[in-house]
């Protein structure tokens, strides 16, 4: 059971966790022709590039849609 702690210890010290690395930024824009989209942008934080854009209808960005564990939600 040791080994396995030190190991593990270990381990965690060689394979740093980066917490909190990307941003994601959302905004709206209205084309010419009136439809308005939700624009959402991640951003990586530590080297300030922008790593994914999408751009949604507003009427396609709407419930239900999955959480971080593959839930979905109904309902804000």
């Amino acid at each position: 059971m040791k080994k396995f702690l030190l190991i593990l210890l270990f381990v965690s010290f060689i394979i740093p966790a980066e917490i909190g690395r990307y941003q994601v930024s959302t905004t709206t824009a209205e084309s010419k022709k009136g439809t308005i989209y939700v624009i959402e942008t991640i951003i990586d934080t530590k080297t300030g590039k922008i790593v994914k854009r999408k751009k949604i209808s507003l009427s396609k960005y709407k419930l239900p849609y999955k959480d971080r564990n593959g839930r979905m939600v109904k309902e804000d």
